[in-house]
């Protein structure tokens, strides 16, 4: 079973749930944790300072709108909310959880933010602030 986190990014908050894959549970182990992250007509992703285990079977290419993704090659994170029809033609893709609830509040960010990673304390329904 997973473990649930939520994302702060400026006055955005999202609620995702980790799956459990060696990567998640590598991340989980961290929280919590700040990281700097651009925000793109896509997602929003930030280089994270350490590795992740990334087992070559879990490594593919694409995203489904909504999944928070490593990637083991360049070593960043990224919550993907939009583009998923067009995502096949990017590789180096590995599914460590995914967004609980809309992804519009995402889809407004710009910039530069920082992150905040950290375990969901609360119990009950996933809903986004």
């Amino acid at each position: 079973m997973g473990r649930r986190i939520v994302v702060r990014l400026g006055d955005v908050t999202v609620r995702a749930m980790l799956n459990d894959t060696p990567a998640a549970r590598a991340l989980a182990e961290r929280l919590p944790l700040t990281l700097r992250m651009c925000a793109s007509t896509v997602g929003c992703c930030g280089a994270l300072s350490f590795s992740l285990p990334a087992g070559p079977g879990l490594v593919h290419r694409g995203w489904v709108d909504g999944d928070l993704n490593y990637n083991p090659a360049g070593g960043w994170l990224a919550i993907f909310f939009d583009d998923e029809r067009n995502s096949m033609r990017y590789g180096d893709q590995l599914t460590i959880g995914r967004v609980e609830g809309p992804l519009e509040p995402l889809r407004a960010l710009e910039g530069r933010l920082d992150a905040l990673i950290e375990t969901d304390e609360r119990r009950g329904t996933p809903e986004t602030d």
